[in-house]
């Protein structure tokens, strides 16, 4: 799954996932130090993807997130 596909960077789905997961979208978007407007279009991007895709980018963007904290160690 390519977040490019829906104009997200890897960067930016992994942190718009891991913000809005914890926070509303005022605070997502103090958290990325974005607009409220972009972390909207974060939405929009993700609302495009059926739910498989969803799901496979947030399973990938998560287990990469976790190797990398392993790998930290």
């Amino acid at each position: 799954m390519n977040p490019n596909e829906y104009g997200l960077s890897r960067e930016n789905a992994v942190n718009y996932v891991d913000a809005i997961t914890q926070m509303n979208q005022t605070q997502t978007a103090e958290e990325l130090g974005v607009s409220r407007d972009t972390v909207n279009r974060y939405k929009n991007a993700f609302e495009k993807m059926t739910a498989q895709e969803r799901l496979l980018l947030i399973s990938s963007l998560t287990q990469e997130k976790l190797l990398e904290r392993v790998s930290e160690r």
